[in-house]
């Protein structure tokens, strides 16, 4: 059906994401690499070496021990926190 009012891009964008799950799972999965720094912290992103998201998985390489068991303790806000940012929440 072809719409007759003008519409802003972020609105159509946010109505095909709604409407494709799939879609916004893996723009989301996108996005969380790219969030990961602002989530974190600039410590904990400073000792990241990788960051990738594969099959709804976030994999994060830390180089240092102190900043991996800080990840460890705070996984469930980091997740949140992260879905958020990503717009999954």
């Amino acid at each position: 059906m072809r719409k007759t009012i003008p519409m802003r891009v972020g609105d159509l964008w946010d109505d095909f994401l709604k409407e494709s799950p799939t879609v916004a799972r893996k723009v989301g999965e996108a996005r969380a690499a790219e969030a990961w720094p602002s989530v974190v912290g600039a410590l904990v992103a400073h000792f990241t070496t990788s960051v990738s998201v594969e099959r709804g998985i976030l994999t994060a390489r830390i180089s240092s021990s102190s900043a991996r068991s800080e990840i460890f303790m705070r996984r469930a806000e980091l997740k949140d926190a992260l879905n958020k940012a990503v717009g999954m929440a």
